[in-house]
């Protein structure tokens, strides 16, 4: 067997590689997105440009809190934060079981986005992205599920909502309504309301809400509603911004004797 080139996944001893047709790149995309990548966020609003011009009769509390989050921008280079998270399940009227873990996003040198979204309790669940190549590992099932992003590329962004984009990109993308204010772990918020305007995304994505802090002017919080009306609430501790986050950090080295899928 030649050997694996995949971009952000260390290759070990012992892996089994196994390909499987999508017919639906960007359709599969969002599939794994919904299982692992925007139940991560997890995240893209602090680092390129700044643009933060009021649109006409817009309220003028969104404005401030878009420009908060542009001065951020300017000198964005990473964020790193433990979370919890927890899905609401609309047909029952509940929650499920949190999920606990850490979350890093950063730019490379060309500004391109990375992200390693880690869950770690109950079940180590690790998703990594890095150049075109989205890693999805499962400690319980001993396999990793590999997508080259290919058209879905920019539909990251989707699911990194928060860090890395300009108010200019996030209105180029969104309608964008303010909410009020709330209180996240003490920490007072602008509550703000993406709705996606590009269709093939609010298929599956209805709303991201964020609440942004107004002390740091990131966030501290995301709600992910989907069509159904179910929901992923993440809320985030400990966030540190613009540190020094080590570049293996976006790679994974799999156990040996994981199973390799790659989707596309």
């Amino acid at each position: 067997m030649n050997p694996l080139k995949i971009t952000g996944v260390k290759r070990s001893k012992s892996l089994k590689v196994r390909n499987q047709r999508n017919p639906d790149s960007e359709g599969g995309f969002m599939r794994l997105t919904k299982i692992s990548i925007y139940t991560a966020l997890i995240l893209t609003i602090l680092s390129t440009g700044i643009d933060s011009r009021a649109q006409n009769n817009e309220n003028p509390e969104l404005t401030k809190t878009l420009a908060r989050m542009d001065a951020v921008s300017e000198k964005y280079s990473s964020f790193e934060a433990k979370f919890t998270q927890k899905q609401y399940v609309a047909l029952l009227k509940r929650f499920e079981s949190p999920e606990t873990g850490e979350f890093y996003h950063a730019l490379d040198k060309n500004r391109a986005v990375q992200i390693r979204h880690e869950i770690l309790t109950p079940g180590v669940r690790i998703t990594t992205i890095k150049g075109d190549s989205v890693t999805i590992y499962q400690l319980a099932t001993k396999q990793a599920q590999v997508y080259n992003l290919g058209n879905g590329k920019n539909l990251v962004e989707y699911m990194a909502t928060g860090l890395g984009q300009s108010s200019a990109k996030l209105r180029e993308r969104f309608d964008i309504g303010y909410d009020g204010t709330e209180d996240v772990n003490g920490d007072p918020c602008s509550v703000l309301t993406l709705v996606p305007k590009d269709k093939s995304a609010a298929a599956s994505v209805k709303s991201i809400t964020i609440w942004v802090k107004k002390s740091t002017g990131t966030p501290a919080q995301y709600k992910f509603l989907e069509p159904t009306n179910n929901y992923i609430l993440e809320t985030f501790s400990g966030e540190k911004l613009n540190g020094k986050i080590p570049a293996d950090k976006f790679e994974q080295k799999l156990p040996g004797g994981t199973e390799i899928i790659k989707l596309n």
